[in-house]
């Protein structure tokens, strides 16, 4: 009786696997745009399979993983955090303590100018890394240039406009007095570095 039992079960297995083999195949032909365009044996698109299909393939050994934070970090806000120091070992432009720059730049926290030199990005670039290298040449090519009165510096704590601003200054063409609003407007996310007028 035992050895009846197991005939019967390995006998509910194959047919089991060729009911599966047929689903398979159906499949296949039910998502072919014509008719002969793919042959039966053709693996399903998982994008033409509904949740939980039983034609859906394993996931590959060790898959899961793959899903886990570096480091042994257990949340995504603390990888964040390690990833922008690891992005910035040189710190940002929100870590200039100076009132005035060795250059003779004055800062101005949480302002802008309102004289944008639009679409003029000479230093750094979008991805770009803050450093003191590039604080330093957005300063030479400001003093450089008659035309420039100052240099915003992004400072928020947005990951994708840090993405294209922490390593891009912004310059300005007018004149600003930032003590009476002349010229600027308050904004969380950059500081405005004034030109000094030389004597």
């Amino acid at each position: 009786a035992a050895a009846d039992l197991l005939r019967a079960v390995a006998q509910a297995e194959r047919f089991e696997a060729a009911l599966l083999e047929c689903r398979k195949s159906l499949k296949v032909c039910e998502a072919s745009p014509g008719e002969g365009a793919e042959k039966p044996s053709t693996p399903v698109r998982s994008s033409l399979l509904a949740p939980g299909a039983l034609e859906a393939p394993e996931w590959p050994e060790n898959y899961a993983d793959l899903l886990r934070f570096p480091f042994g970090i257990a949340d995504m806000k603390t990888l964040k955090e390690v990833a922008r120091e690891l992005w910035s070992p040189s710190g940002s432009a929100a870590d200039l303590l100076d009132e005035v720059s060795e250059r003779g730049f004055r800062q101005h926290r949480g302002m802008r100018c309102t004289s944008e030199m639009v679409g003029v990005h000479p230093i750094g670039g979008v991805g770009t890394r803050w450093s003191a290298q590039l604080w330093a040449d957005a300063q030479d090519w400001c003093l450089a240039n008659s035309g420039c009165t100052g240099i915003m510096l992004y400072v928020g704590s947005n990951s994708m406009h840090c993405n294209f601003w922490c390593g891009r200054p912004q310059f300005c063409s007018d004149s600003m007095q930032p003590d009476t609003t002349a010229g600027v407007e308050e904004s969380g996310d950059w500081n405005l570095w004034v030109k000094e007028p030389t004597e």
